[in-house]
């Protein structure tokens, strides 16, 4: 699977390589579990989760097993392809909990909108 990612997302990202130790180490971890797939989730795991209050657009969150320091989460949507999945947006929801899900995937489903007028006018 290619990922490719938002502004938003790498701005995120941005900040956690400079931040480094175990954020980034598991930010790196998610995004290869996301490269490592064949094909977008057609089931949920502990892993891949739909992101229930997205409405729009099938969002899913990918999540590592509890850890007491960090817990990332990556928002991402699969294209039609197969081949390419979008992260758009990235987390660490120790500090804020779940309440961060609503506000992410009105969020989330917005950067997919605009990644497809994008595509539709040719941008690459």
């Amino acid at each position: 699977m290619i990922v490719d990612w938002t502004g938003e997302f790498d701005r995120w990202l941005t900040r956690a390589e400079d931040q480094g130790g175990r954020l980034l180490a598991v930010v790196v971890a998610l995004l290869q579990a996301l490269a490592e797939l064949p094909a977008r989730p057609t089931e949920e795991s502990a892993t891949f989760k739909r992101v229930r209050q997205a409405r729009r657009h099938e969002l899913w969150r990918v999540a590592h097993p509890f850890e007491p320091d960090v817990a990332v989460r990556i928002i991402c949507w699969f294209p039609e392809d197969d081949r390419v999945v979008l992260a758009l947006i990235g987390f660490d929801k120790k500090p804020i909990g779940d309440v961060f899900y609503a506000s992410a995937s009105a969020r989330g489903e917005a950067l997919v909108d605009a990644w497809l007028r994008r595509q539709e006018g040719g941008a690459q």
